[in-house]
């Protein structure tokens, strides 16, 4: 396997992982269940663990696919500095999670790790969503909102512009393009008049 096809393959586990650990978590601490509570902790962890091998191959699959047609060059750094940030975000989260589990014995160590690490791991789901939304734009045109949009009615509009520029036809040259349009029995027509009238 290449840089990209793990890139792909593993893009979207951390953000699974981060939404469900949180989801779980917060039903752990509305039931009061500690089961729930150790299960998201791991699920948060384990979202911070996937998240290394997701960023070390970005690079590689950047050079892959920087040089293809439709492949936004913008979105590219876009993706890679959020990126970044949700590495930062989801690896704070992991530690406090991992903290949790080794200090979970501890009930007043628990009572801030759990509301903690929740908060973190929404804003890993949040940060993690954008990146892969900034990703999409890369390659897939259809979600890159307005900017290309803009860019297909600039081209458009030059486009236009090129067709007006055309050498305009002179007076005797619309003539006989007129001339051509009119129905050859009313030029005959008019001829005979032309001679009658002589």
């Amino acid at each position: 396997m290449n840089a990209a096809q793990i890139h792909l393959a593993l893009n979207h586990v951390p953000l699974i992982l981060s939404i469900t650990g949180g989801g779980i978590l917060i039903a752990g601490m509305i039931i009061r269940n500690e089961s729930f509570k150790t299960l998201s902790l791991f699920l948060l962890v384990a979202a911070a663990l996937f998240t290394a091998p997701v960023f070390l191959t970005g690079e590689g699959t950047e050079e892959m696919v920087e040089e293809l047609a439709g492949v936004a060059e913008a979105a590219i750094d876009k993706h890679a500095d959020m990126a970044k940030i949700s590495l930062i975000v989801i690896i704070i989260t992991g530690i406090i999670a991992l903290a949790g589990l080794i200090l979970r014995k501890n009930a007043a160590i628990a009572r801030v790790v759990f509301p903690v690490a929740l908060l973190f791991s929404l804003a890993s789901f949040g940060t993690m969503a954008q990146t892969a939304h900034l990703g999409g734009m890369i390659r897939h045109t259809e979600i890159r909102n307005g900017a290309v949009a803009s860019e297909n009615s600039n081209e458009n509009e030059e486009g236009e512009e090129k067709e007006g520029k055309n050498p305009v036809l002179n007076n005797s040259d619309s003539n006989i393009m007129a001339a051509d349009s009119i129905p050859q029995e009313t030029r005959k027509n008019e001829q005979v008049k032309k001679d009658d009238d002589d």
